[in-house]
């Protein structure tokens, strides 16, 4: 919960900051835009511009790809 003067959004860098699984390389992101879906950042298989049941975004929005 955010007190008075700060902001709850949640940003690109905390976003990375509260990531379950390793940023992917440029070769993994290619293979999985080959495969037409992507990891999200815990993980799951979702669509590229998705976020997984768990409410975790996929790796190309966090990478701002998408």
């Amino acid at each position: 919960m955010a007190t008075r003067g700060q902001d709850s959004r949640l940003t690109p860098r905390k976003m990375l900051r509260r990531l379950r699984t390793r940023q992917p390389t440029g070769r993994q992101l290619r293979e999985w835009m080959d495969e037409g879906g992507c990891e999200a950042t815990d993980g799951c298989w979702v669509e590229p511009d998705g976020y997984c049941e768990h409410g975790c975004p996929s790796w190309m929005i966090v990478l701002g790809l998408i």
